[in-house]
């Protein structure tokens, strides 16, 4: 999110008897509940409100971002002068689960 859409937070809403989905946002992936919202579910059920913020991401990305090499066609070349400022600074995307979710394994507990 922070790298393709320059994102500041992501948010969502979790359904209060959901305990797997809020362990694994709130101790895992470092969610924190802002709220509870009342009857948010159609079915009357309440549910957290929560919210990670990606400012400490985003630094960390600026921090590491890395010229990619040499210019390709007309962009990036020397005499583009404003053109290229116009555009905007470039994102580097990486692929992969930067928050751990990778090592995550699916069990099923429940008794047939």
């Amino acid at each position: 999110m922070v790298e393709t859409f320059g994102a500041q937070y992501v948010s969502l809403h979790v359904r209060l008897a959901n305990i797997a989905a809020l362990r694994l946002y709130r101790d895992t992936l470092g969610f924190e509940v802002e709220k509870v919202e009342s009857k948010y579910y159609a079915d009357g059920e309440d549910a957290y409100s929560m919210k990670m913020d990606l400012t400490n991401l985003r630094d960390t990305l600026e921090d590491t971002y890395v010229d990619e090499g040499d210019e390709v066609g007309s962009v990036g070349k020397k005499d583009e002068g404003k053109k290229g400022a116009e555009r905007g600074k470039k994102r580097k995307v990486r692929l992969g689960r930067v928050l751990g979710v990778g090592d995550l394994v699916e069990k099923n507990e429940s008794r047939i």
